[in-house]
């Protein structure tokens, strides 16, 4: 079974995204694979206007589905979210999963804290793995690590244990 860590932070724009770029090049580095999970919560689009796929669901298709050799990408119109787990599943063949978002799940978190854009930590400490920080916070039994050591970050997820879909329902 996989890693699956949660990054998340209080806000936009506090650098989910940038740590998870990171991690991704230094646990690839290690040989390990990885997939992402990223959670939305406008309304998306990765087709664009004019292709094939674009024009097979405006002509009314519910599920595109577009492969290659090297890549497959599914776009399905849904009645209601996709659950997380089922997400997860997905990606199941994966060493590391690295979730985005999901801010109000169980999993082991790292949480990214901007000066200046950040006010608070969110994560209950049972669910906290560390804080990636651009300033060195001070807290009492939270690890606070620099955003930008993705070495450390991605040594403690590697610690972690895996994911065990029991622990998570």
């Amino acid at each position: 079974m996989p890693k699956v860590i949660n990054i998340i932070g209080e806000k936009s724009n506090v650098g989910k995204t940038f740590v998870i770029e990171g991690l991704i090049r230094e646990l690839r580095s290690r040989n390990l694979s990885v997939a992402t999970i990223k959670h939305d919560i406008h309304e998306f689009d990765i087709d664009k206007k004019g292709k094939d796929t674009y024009k097979h669901r405006e002509a009314g298709s519910e599920t595109i589905i577009i492969s290659s050799s090297s890549r497959l990408a599914i776009i399905k119109e849904l009645k209601e979210e996709t659950k997380f787990y089922d997400l997860i599943n997905i990606a199941i063949d994966k060493d590391i999963i690295l979730v985005e978002g999901y801010k109000k799940s169980n999993l082991r978190k790292i949480e990214v804290y901007r000066n200046g854009v950040s006010s608070k930590i969110i994560t209950p400490k049972n669910n906290l793995i560390a804080i990636a920080s651009d300033v060195n916070l001070r807290l009492d039994n939270i690890l606070v690590v620099d955003k930008n050591d993705f070495k450390e970050l991605a040594n403690l997820i590697e610690k972690e244990e895996d994911f065990k879909f029991e622990n998570y329902q």
